[in-house]
């Protein structure tokens, strides 16, 4: 099925429309959502990508992440994203904006609302998209991701570490 983004300009203004084919394929702007969320533990969890998805298969990335689609605010993908790919329903408003970060060749030329979930989850994630999920301290992330930063999704080796220090509740 074909998934349609808001194409949009360098000040993120919506010019057209795209497919999700196409807007990966020619660089075009377009938006995405990034969600870091606590497990049960208090730990953030991360993702690994399923070996089925046509981006970065396989990589750990962010707990939670996805574009958003035609019309859609940032807001309206996270709370569709997190539904979507870990089974948790959350409200908007449990969603701390930590970064808005313009588009490069590290995110995929996507303009990507950061959030920080406000409270714990326990997900049951979709096969299809994820592979695997861990609880992690962050400091133990921080020496991973030096160690092994071929483990982690460009857009999150691009954008975690502009979002580290701005966690309100995660340690």
């Amino acid at each position: 099925m074909t998934e349609y983004f808001d194409w949009v300009d360098c000040h993120d203004r919506v010019i057209g429309v795209t497919t999700r084919e196409d807007a990966h394929r020619l660089n075009l702007f377009h938006r995405a959502v990034h969600l870091y969320a606590r497990g049960q533990h208090g730990g953030l969890i991360l993702q690994k990508r399923s070996l089925s998805k046509d981006l970065e298969p396989g990589r750990w990335t962010v707990s939670c992440s996805g574009h958003v689609d035609r019309g859609e605010s940032f807001k309206e993908a996270a709370v569709r994203e997190i539904k979507e790919e870990l089974g948790v329903w959350i409200e908007s408003t449990r969603l701390v904006d930590l970064l808005y970060s313009a588009p490069s060749k590290g995110n995929g030329f996507e303009f990507v609302r950061c959030y920080e979930v406000t409270q714990q989850i326990c997900p049951e994630y979709n096969p299809e998209e994820i592979s695997e999920i861990r609880e992690i301290e962050l400091i133990e992330l921080d020496i991973w991701l030096k160690k092994e930063p071929r483990q982690f999704a460009s857009s999150f080796r691009c954008l975690f570490p502009l979002v580290r220090k701005k966690f309100q509740s995660i340690t």
